[in-house]
C-alpha cells in the first residue's frame, strides 16, 4: 500500500514539473564591431526569452550612461520563437542605441526588465530578468573629427531653373542629407553660405528616422530648404554643400557633397510708355501755319500722361516687393524666431517647443544648443532643455516631463546675454583722443 502511494505521489511530482515549464531568460549581444569611436551609433541587442508565451510587453527601460545618448527606439521589436532544452520559448527583442561623447569605457547597468507570463498554462506569473552588465570601449577621435556614419549621401533639388531668373526673383534649394548608421537629430547641420548680391532665409529643418522591422534603426534623414534671393543683375555661384564623416569599418574620411550652383540672373525690364508722342512734320502749305504751341503742349501732356501710366505701376510694384521683403526679413529674424518660441512654451506642446527652440537657436547660430548651453554655464535651462529631448526621444514619448515656463525663462536670460554681447560688437571703439 505505501508502495502505490509513493508511486502515485512520484508520478504526481514528475506531471507538476512536466506543466511548469522553465525560468525566463535575457540575452545581451553587442552588435557594433570594434573599433568604435566617439559619436559612433552603437546598436546593443536585447533578447527577453519566457517558457510558454508572453501575457504581458516587457517592460524595457532606458537608463542613464554618462558621456553617451542613449534611446530606444519604439519600433524595430522583434518577435521571437525558439526551443531551449528541448522547451519551447517565446521571446521578444529590441535594440537599444547608445551614442558614446567620448572616449573610454563604457559599461552598461544591470537593468531589470518585468513582464507577465504563463509559467503554469492557464494562471499568470509576475517574472523578470536582469541584464549582465555589458561593456564596450570607445577608441579616441579619429584624426580629422568628422561624423561617424556607415555611409552619408547629400542631394539637393531646385525649385526652377537657375539660368533663368531675373533681379528681384527667388530659388528655394532643398539639402537631403541621408545617414546610414546615425539617427536623424546626430546628422551635421549643412552650412549655407551666400555671396554679396544675394539674401538667405533658412527654413526648418524637417528630422525623420528610417527603421526595419527585423533588424531595427537603420538611419535617419534630414531635409533642409533655403530659399536664395536675388537683388540685381550677375552670375553667381551658390557654394557646394559639404558633409564630412567618418567610417568605422574602414577608417577612412570621407566627404558627401551636393555641387555648387551657378546663378544668372538677368536685369528686370521696363516698361515702354503706353502712349507714343506724335512726330512733328513739316508745313503743309503756307498758308496753313501749324500750331507749335498747341503741339508741344499736346506732346507734353501725352508725354506726362504716358510716364505716369509707367511709373505708377513701378512704384505699386516697387511697394509691394518691399512689403513683402520685409515681411520675410522679419520672419526670419531673431525676434520673431523667439516670439514663436514663446508662443509654443505658452503652449505646452513639446513638439512644438523644440522645433521652436531649434529654430531660435540657428537664427543665433548656438547650434548644437546643448553645447551652447553648456558654455553659458546655466545648469538649470540645460537641464530642462535635456529634460525635454527625454519627453520627445524616450523609449516611451511622453513618459518624462519637463517645465516649459523654467525653460523659456532660462532661454529669455541665455538671450538678454546673448543680446548683450551682440550689441557690445556692433558698438564702434571711441575715438582717439586729439593730439594738444
Amino acid at each position: 500500500m505505501m508502495r502505490r502511494l509513493f508511486a502515485v505521489l512520484l508520478f504526481l511530482l514528475a506531471a507538476v514539473g512536466a506543466l511548469r515549464a522553465g525560468e525566463p531568460l535575457a540575452r545581451v549581444e553587442l552588435l557594433t564591431k570594434p573599433p568604435i569611436v566617439p559619436g559612433q551609433q552603437v546598436q546593443i541587442q536585447v533578447d527577453v526569452l519566457v517558457p510558454n508565451f508572453f501575457l504581458s510587453a516587457p517592460k524595457f527601460p532606458v537608463f542613464d550612461l554618462p558621456n553617451a545618448i542613449v534611446t530606444l527606439p519604439d519600433t524595430g521589436a522583434v518577435n521571437l520563437v525558439e526551443t531551449i532544452g528541448g522547451e519551447s520559448y517565446a521571446g521578444i527583442r529590441r535594440t537599444y542605441l547608445v551614442t558614446p561623447q567620448a572616449a573610454g569605457e563604457f559599461t552598461l547597468p544591470q537593468t531589470r526588465i518585468t513582464f507577465s507570463y504563463a509559467a503554469v498554462p492557464g494562471q499568470t506569473s509576475e517574472g523578470s530578468v536582469t541584464l549582465s552588465p555589458l561593456t564596450f570601449m570607445v577608441a579616441g577621435a579619429p584624426a580629422g573629427g568628422g561624423a561617424a556614419a556607415a555611409k552619408i549621401t547629400v542631394t539637393q533639388d531646385l525649385d526652377r531653373d537657375p539660368k533663368g531668373l531675373k533681379a528681384g526673383d527667388t530659388l528655394v534649394r532643398t539639402i537631403t542629407i541621408q545617414a546610414q548608421g546615425m539617427q536623424a537629430m546626430m546628422i551635421p547641420v549643412p552650412q549655407f553660405e551666400v555671396p554679396d548680391g544675394v539674401r538667405l532665409y533658412p527654413h526648418d529643418p524637417v528630422l525623420s528616422d528610417n527603421q526595419d522591422q527585423r533588424n531595427g534603426p537603420v538611419g535617419g534623414k534630414r531635409v533642409d530648404r533655403v530659399t536664395y534671393a536675388f537683388e540685381k543683375e550677375g552670375s553667381y555661384q551658390l557654394p557646394a554643400i559639404e558633409i564630412g564623416w567618418y567610417d568605422p569599418a574602414t577608417q577612412k574620411h570621407e566627404v558627401a557633397k551636393a555641387p555648387e550652383v551657378t546663378v544668372t540672373v538677368a536685369a528686370q525690364p521696363g516698361f515702354t510708355p503706353a502712349i507714343k508722342p506724335p512726330d512733328i512734320t513739316e508745313e503743309a502749305a503756307p498758308k496753313r501755319p501749324v500750331p507749335w504751341l498747341a503741339l508741344a503742349w499736346g506732346a507734353a501732356g501725352l508725354a506726362a500722361l504716358g510716364l505716369l501710366l509707367w511709373i505708377v505701376p513701378l512704384l505699386w510694384a516697387g511697394v509691394g516687393r518691399w512689403r513683402q521683403a520685409r515681411r520675410r526679413r522679419y520672419q526670419q529674424s531673431e525676434a520673431y524666431a523667439f516670439q514663436q518660441l514663446v508662443a509654443a512654451c505658452r503652449g505646452g506642446e513639446s513638439t512644438a517647443v523644440y522645433a521652436a527652440l531649434q529654430s531660435w537657436a540657428g537664427r543665433v547660430k548656438a547650434a548644437p544648443l546643448r553645447d551652447w548651453l553648456r558654455s553659458g554655464g546655466d545648469g538649470a535651462v540645460l537641464s530642462e532643455y535635456e529634460r525635454l529631448e527625454s519627453v520627445l526621444f524616450a523609449a516611451r514619448p511622453g513618459s518624462g516631463s519637463y517645465d516649459a515656463g523654467k525653460l523659456l525663462s532660462g532661454i529669455t536670460e541665455a538671450r538678454r546675454k546673448w543680446l548683450a554681447r551682440q550689441a557690445e560688437v556692433s558698438v564702434p571703439a571711441a575715438l582717439p583722443p586729439l593730439n594738444p
